[in-house]
Protein backbone atom coordinates (compact mmCIF):
# COMPACT_ATOMS: atom_id res chain seq x y z
CA UNK A 1 0.00 0.00 0.00
CA UNK A 2 2.65 2.37 0.83
CA UNK A 3 4.69 1.37 -2.41
CA UNK A 4 1.61 2.36 -4.47
CA UNK A 5 0.78 5.54 -2.69
CA UNK A 6 4.33 6.38 -3.12
CA UNK A 7 4.18 5.67 -6.80
CA UNK A 8 1.02 7.95 -7.46
CA UNK A 9 2.43 10.72 -5.53
CA UNK A 10 2.49 14.24 -6.98
CA UNK A 11 6.29 14.86 -6.45
CA UNK A 12 7.05 11.36 -7.52
CA UNK A 13 8.44 12.35 -10.47
CA UNK A 14 10.92 14.61 -9.01
CA UNK A 15 13.24 11.85 -7.54
CA UNK A 16 14.40 11.91 -11.04
CA UNK A 17 17.62 13.11 -10.97
CA UNK A 18 17.30 14.54 -14.60
CA UNK A 19 13.98 15.21 -14.89
CA UNK A 20 14.41 17.33 -11.24
CA UNK A 21 17.24 19.61 -12.87
CA UNK A 22 15.17 20.12 -15.85
CA UNK A 23 11.85 21.16 -13.83
CA UNK A 24 13.75 23.40 -11.06
CA UNK A 25 15.69 25.13 -14.42
CA UNK A 26 12.24 25.53 -16.13
CA UNK A 27 10.82 26.57 -12.89
CA UNK A 28 13.43 29.42 -12.29
CA UNK A 29 12.88 30.76 -15.83
CA UNK A 30 9.19 30.68 -15.94
CA UNK A 31 9.76 32.73 -12.36
CA UNK A 32 11.65 35.40 -14.35
CA UNK A 33 9.28 35.38 -17.26
CA UNK A 34 6.86 36.75 -14.99
CA UNK A 35 8.78 38.93 -13.02
CA UNK A 36 9.69 40.31 -17.15
CA UNK A 37 6.21 40.69 -17.89
CA UNK A 38 5.69 42.77 -14.61
CA UNK A 39 8.26 45.44 -15.68
CA UNK A 40 7.58 45.19 -19.10
CA UNK A 41 3.89 46.42 -18.62
CA UNK A 42 5.49 48.85 -15.50
CA UNK A 43 7.69 50.21 -18.10
CA UNK A 44 4.76 50.72 -21.03
CA UNK A 45 2.80 52.31 -18.59
CA UNK A 46 5.68 54.65 -17.16
CA UNK A 47 6.28 55.66 -20.40
CA UNK A 48 2.51 57.46 -20.66
CA UNK A 49 1.10 54.71 -23.05
CA UNK A 50 -2.24 54.61 -23.68
CA UNK A 51 -4.89 52.68 -22.44
CA UNK A 52 -4.70 50.59 -25.78
CA UNK A 53 -1.13 50.38 -25.90
CA UNK A 54 -1.18 48.82 -22.29
CA UNK A 55 -3.86 46.15 -23.68
CA UNK A 56 -1.71 45.27 -26.71
CA UNK A 57 0.92 43.52 -24.57
CA UNK A 58 -1.47 40.83 -23.87
CA UNK A 59 -2.07 40.48 -27.50
CA UNK A 60 1.00 40.45 -28.92
CA UNK A 61 2.28 37.63 -26.21
CA UNK A 62 -0.57 35.23 -27.09
CA UNK A 63 -0.55 36.20 -31.02
CA UNK A 64 3.05 33.66 -31.46
CA UNK A 65 1.21 30.53 -29.31
CA UNK A 66 -1.50 31.02 -31.92
CA UNK A 67 0.76 31.19 -34.82
CA UNK A 68 3.24 29.28 -34.21
CA UNK A 69 2.58 26.65 -32.02
CA UNK A 70 1.16 24.05 -35.02
CA UNK A 71 4.51 24.52 -37.05
CA UNK A 72 6.48 24.46 -34.14
CA UNK A 73 4.96 20.87 -32.99
CA UNK A 74 5.89 19.11 -36.94
CA UNK A 75 8.95 21.02 -36.25
CA UNK A 76 9.38 19.11 -32.72
CA UNK A 77 8.86 16.05 -34.17
CA UNK A 78 11.12 16.36 -37.16
CA UNK A 79 14.36 17.94 -36.50
CA UNK A 80 17.10 16.98 -33.52
CA UNK A 81 15.59 18.45 -30.07
CA UNK A 82 18.39 19.02 -28.62
CA UNK A 83 19.34 21.36 -30.99
CA UNK A 84 15.83 22.98 -31.89
CA UNK A 85 15.94 23.69 -27.96
CA UNK A 86 19.68 25.45 -27.36
CA UNK A 87 18.15 27.50 -30.69
CA UNK A 88 15.10 28.72 -28.66
CA UNK A 89 17.20 29.42 -25.87
CA UNK A 90 20.00 31.40 -27.19
CA UNK A 91 16.50 33.46 -29.26
CA UNK A 92 14.89 33.95 -25.56
CA UNK A 93 18.23 35.20 -24.43
CA UNK A 94 18.97 37.24 -26.95
CA UNK A 95 14.91 38.63 -26.96
CA UNK A 96 15.40 39.49 -23.64
CA UNK A 97 19.06 40.69 -23.83
CA UNK A 98 17.86 43.31 -26.22
CA UNK A 99 15.51 44.79 -24.12
CA UNK A 100 17.46 45.11 -21.29
CA UNK A 101 19.90 46.74 -23.79
CA UNK A 102 18.01 49.35 -25.18
CA UNK A 103 16.78 49.91 -21.16
CA UNK A 104 20.24 50.87 -21.12
CA UNK A 105 20.67 53.63 -23.74
CA UNK A 106 17.18 54.80 -22.63
CA UNK A 107 15.69 53.85 -26.42
CA UNK A 108 12.93 52.01 -25.46
CA UNK A 109 10.08 52.93 -26.41
CA UNK A 110 5.65 51.66 -26.38
CA UNK A 111 6.54 49.68 -29.64
CA UNK A 112 10.22 48.71 -28.92
CA UNK A 113 8.33 46.54 -26.08
CA UNK A 114 5.66 45.17 -28.20
CA UNK A 115 8.73 44.01 -30.80
CA UNK A 116 10.73 42.26 -27.90
CA UNK A 117 7.21 40.62 -25.94
CA UNK A 118 6.57 39.31 -29.71
CA UNK A 119 9.90 37.82 -29.95
CA UNK A 120 10.03 36.50 -27.07
CA UNK A 121 6.17 34.68 -27.36
CA UNK A 122 8.26 33.18 -30.92
CA UNK A 123 10.06 31.70 -28.52
CA UNK A 124 7.92 30.19 -25.96
CA UNK A 125 5.88 29.46 -28.70
CA UNK A 126 8.49 27.07 -30.36
CA UNK A 127 9.73 25.97 -27.02
CA UNK A 128 6.30 24.40 -25.55
CA UNK A 129 5.75 21.67 -27.87
CA UNK A 130 9.31 21.07 -27.66
CA UNK A 131 9.71 20.72 -24.22
CA UNK A 132 6.33 18.28 -24.22
CA UNK A 133 8.08 15.90 -26.75
CA UNK A 134 11.07 15.36 -24.23
CA UNK A 135 9.62 15.17 -20.81
CA UNK A 136 8.28 11.21 -21.49
CA UNK A 137 11.58 10.08 -22.59
CA UNK A 138 13.15 11.36 -19.53
CA UNK A 139 10.83 9.89 -17.02
CA UNK A 140 9.41 6.48 -16.61
CA UNK A 141 5.71 5.65 -17.39
CA UNK A 142 4.88 5.45 -13.73
CA UNK A 143 6.49 8.97 -13.09
CA UNK A 144 4.59 10.56 -16.27
CA UNK A 145 1.40 11.58 -14.69
CA UNK A 146 3.62 12.66 -11.36
CA UNK A 147 5.55 14.58 -14.51
CA UNK A 148 2.57 16.31 -16.63
CA UNK A 149 1.02 17.73 -12.71
CA UNK A 150 4.14 19.03 -12.21
CA UNK A 151 4.43 20.64 -15.63
CA UNK A 152 0.80 22.56 -14.41
CA UNK A 153 2.17 23.50 -10.81
CA UNK A 154 5.36 24.48 -11.93
CA UNK A 155 3.37 27.67 -14.34
CA UNK A 156 1.23 28.52 -11.26
CA UNK A 157 4.29 28.89 -8.59
CA UNK A 158 6.09 30.78 -11.23
CA UNK A 159 2.91 32.69 -12.13
CA UNK A 160 2.43 33.64 -8.11
CA UNK A 161 6.29 33.88 -7.53
CA UNK A 162 7.54 36.10 -10.34
CA UNK A 163 5.22 39.50 -10.20
CA UNK A 164 6.08 39.59 -6.36
CA UNK A 165 9.62 39.38 -7.41
CA UNK A 166 9.53 41.59 -10.24
CA UNK A 167 7.86 44.16 -8.33
CA UNK A 168 10.27 43.89 -5.33
CA UNK A 169 12.94 44.49 -8.34
CA UNK A 170 11.54 47.16 -10.03
CA UNK A 171 11.62 48.93 -6.44
CA UNK A 172 14.88 48.42 -5.49
CA UNK A 173 16.80 48.31 -9.10
CA UNK A 174 14.90 49.03 -12.05
CA UNK A 175 12.99 47.55 -15.20
CA UNK A 176 16.62 47.00 -16.95
CA UNK A 177 17.58 44.55 -13.64
CA UNK A 178 14.62 42.41 -14.25
CA UNK A 179 15.27 41.89 -18.25
CA UNK A 180 18.62 41.30 -17.43
CA UNK A 181 17.65 38.61 -15.07
CA UNK A 182 15.50 37.26 -17.50
CA UNK A 183 18.53 36.58 -20.14
CA UNK A 184 20.75 35.28 -17.48
CA UNK A 185 17.95 33.14 -16.22
CA UNK A 186 17.97 31.58 -19.99
CA UNK A 187 21.32 31.31 -20.27
CA UNK A 188 21.44 29.52 -17.00
CA UNK A 189 18.71 27.02 -17.89
CA UNK A 190 20.60 26.40 -20.83
CA UNK A 191 23.87 25.60 -19.22
CA UNK A 192 21.98 23.42 -16.40
CA UNK A 193 19.07 21.95 -18.75
CA UNK A 194 20.54 21.69 -21.49
CA UNK A 195 24.39 21.53 -21.20
CA UNK A 196 26.81 18.46 -22.38
CA UNK A 197 26.30 16.90 -19.27
CA UNK A 198 22.29 16.06 -19.90
CA UNK A 199 23.05 15.33 -23.73
CA UNK A 200 25.51 12.26 -22.32
CA UNK A 201 22.38 11.19 -20.22
CA UNK A 202 19.69 11.78 -22.24
CA UNK A 203 18.77 8.92 -24.67
CA UNK A 204 19.76 10.05 -28.32
CA UNK A 205 16.00 8.79 -29.60
CA UNK A 206 14.91 11.39 -27.36
CA UNK A 207 16.78 14.04 -29.10
CA UNK A 208 16.18 13.53 -32.65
Amino acid sequence: MKHDRDNTSTFVALRNRLYRKLWFAVLLSGTCVSAHDTAATWTMNSLGSSTFMLSLMSTVASLPIFLFTPPAGILADTINRRKLLCFINVWLATAAGLLALLGLFHLVNPFVILFCVFLLGIGFAFHAPAWSAIVPGVVTNEELPSAAALGGLQLNVSGIIGPALGGILLYFFGANWVFALKSSSIRQRFSRGFGSSTSAVVPGALLS
